[in-house]
């Protein structure tokens, strides 16, 4: 009866050592909401509907400008609303550091960790001393074996309202097949 007992004790050690983590729940925790910013500038500006001038290049062509007050906001800022890290399918992929900068804002920056699959390169925002935006910048990098596209986005923030004041979106794609195409937009509200 003793040999039975010891024998089970030693299999439900050995079988609780072969069992499989439970994974943690990665915590937003750290992590500016990327999309509820954008969210709320969306709602505003489709309210407001101010002016854009906005500034197209693609490959050698000559620069296009435009001035619109007719904008699907949704629509324009819609990489921007990718850049949130906060989701948790993409949390764990990512080396968060922060700095203090000299004008007391703190500067966080996200970097991808080494072969994590994930579209945001990194991830750099400016927060001032409450915590509200300053300044979004965000690399992508989509590539498989037909098509690569790198694009880096900014986004400028008005320090008095609080809302966006500017935007900039700078990319290069390739189809396997296809010629490299350069684009930059460049939008001031």
């Amino acid at each position: 009866m003793k040999k039975q007992y010891i024998l089970a004790l030693v299999v439900s050690f050995l079988a609780a050592a072969c069992e499989q983590p439970v994974p943690r729940a990665a915590s937003a925790e750290g992590f500016f909401d990327v999309s509820a910013y954008i969210q709320n500038q969306i709602d505003y500006l489709q309210a407001e509907q101010p002016m854009l001038l906005k500034s197209v290049q693609t490959g050698d062509n000559p620069v296009e400008t435009i001035e619109t007050g007719d904008t699907d906001w949704e629509e324009e800022l819609a990489i921007f609303t990718e850049a949130d890290l906060k989701r948790p399918s993409l949390r764990d992929y990512y080396i968060r550091k922060e700095e203090r900068l000299p004008n007391g804002n703190l500067a966080v920056r996200y970097n991808k960790m080494e072969d994590a699959e994930a579209p945001i390169e990194y991830l750099y925002l400016e927060l001032n001393p409450d915590k509200t935006l300053q300044h979004l910048e965000a690399m992508f990098l989509d590539e498989n074996i037909l098509f690569f596209s790198k694009r880096k986005a900014s986004l400028s923030i008005d320090q008095g309202s609080g809302n966006i004041s500017s935007y900039k979106i700078e990319g290069v794609q390739k189809l396997i097949l296809g010629d490299t195409l350069q684009y930059a937009v460049h939008a001031n509200l």
